[in-house]
């Protein structure tokens, strides 16, 4: 907390007034003589001002310093910073159609806070998120990270580096939630420990953790996995990009893979990607594709395209989905979404925050959501 100009003032003010007044002798009451027992008196009055006076000061001295301390705590030449922020979402949800009964309603999906900084030469990163639809207070972060042979060593809980959908920060998605494949695909949180580097035209990163989704140690079967990505950059305006993982759970295993693109020009952003499993999770498989294009300076409209497949149900997902995104500022976003399933949704899918729900063919969900970051 920084310590304004005023205050600096009234504290000089104190100061410079305890200051004379120490130095000050009180006058006498009058110019005739004393009686020693008021001799006594007026010398203890001064002895007892002298007291105070000294108090004063050095409770003075110790304010003065614990702001300074508090200021020099923030500032730019402190060895620990220390960032607050994050975002909330609030959400207006309709959904309807394939032989499901209508629902509707206001919910929170996310409300998250995030600290943030730098410890000397180290960064950390700690966030928690309260949901409405588990009213609890989760940790999602909490990792710290810094310079390891010309990359990058992070160590905690955190994104492993496998789907891209996923890597890219929630209040950053393109359209109202992540897609359903991620939801089922993507990599989540992990505790365990990941060397990334940048080398230009390619970046890596391979990360060796407890296994995809077992943040706060959830579905922990004593188990590992090695995570390994690749991106490469064909022009400024175009990167590809791939990812493997093996996750051995001791009493399952099995191997996820995953391909991507994205390709930014103008005003038009375009991603697609593909991800399958094979092993003890099945041989499934998802694909997604999404565009986005800037129509006006804060106004975005987007389409997006979702196609799956789940061993052993005969109806493969498929929905697609129309929206816009508008900002109001840099803080303030609101987006709105319409989707509609070709397919039916069966329950082996994670539909997480989606909104959708297992149902038949012709199922819609209407989504607007307004967030708010800090």
């Amino acid at each position: 907390m920084n310590i304004s100009k005023k205050k600096w003032s009234i504290y000089g003010a104190v100061a410079a007034a305890i200051i004379v007044a120490s130095f000050t002798a009180p006058a006498l009451a009058d110019d005739g003589q004393m009686t020693p027992a008021q001799l006594r008196a007026e010398a203890d009055r001064i002895e007892l001002a002298s007291k105070r006076a000294e108090y004063t000061k050095s409770l003075v001295r110790e304010v003065l310093a614990d702001a300074n301390s508090r200021a020099s705590f923030q500032g730019s030449n402190s060895p620990v910073t220390v960032n607050v922020h994050g975002f909330a979402q609030t959400r207006y949800s309709y959904s309807g159609g394939g032989g499901l009964e209508s629902n509707r309603g206001f919910n929170v999906p996310r409300a998250r806070l995030i600290l943030s900084g730098a410890i000397y030469d180290w960064e950390y990163k700690v966030s928690g998120q309260w949901s409405d639809s588990t009213n609890t207070f989760d940790l999602k972060d909490a990792y710290a990270q810094g310079g390891l042979f010309g990359g990058t060593f992070r160590v905690g809980q955190f994104k492993s580096p496998f789907m891209r959908e996923v890597l890219v920060a929630q209040q950053d998605t393109l359209m109202t939630d992540r897609s359903i494949v991620a939801n089922t695909f993507g990599q989540g949180r992990s505790q365990g420990l990941q060397w990334s580097r940048d080398f230009g035209l390619f970046d890596f990163a391979g990360a060796y953790t407890d296994g995809f989704n077992t943040a706060n140690g959830a579905g922990v079967q004593n188990g590992q996995a090695f995570t390994g990505r690749f991106g490469f950059d064909v022009a400024d305006w175009w990167n590809i990009g791939a990812a493997i993982s093996y996750n051995d759970l001791v009493d399952s295993d099995y191997t996820t893979y995953t391909f991507d693109t994205k390709v930014s020009t103008g005003g038009l952003d375009l991603t697609a990607a593909y991800v399958a499993t094979s092993g003890d999770a099945g041989d499934n498989w998802g694909t997604t594709v999404q565009a986005g294009y800037m129509c006006m300076e804060n106004f975005q409209g987007f389409v997006a395209y979702e196609y799956g497949e789940i061993e052993g149900f005969e109806e493969n997902l498929s929905t697609f989905t129309v929206g816009a995104n508008y900002w109001f500022n840099d803080n303030v976003k609101w987006t709105t979404d319409v989707g509609y399933a070709l397919n039916g949704i069966n329950s082996a899918w994670d539909l997480g925050e989606t909104g959708w729900r297992a149902g038949d063919s012709g199922e819609y969900v209407v989504r607007t959501q307004i967030q708010v970051s800090f």
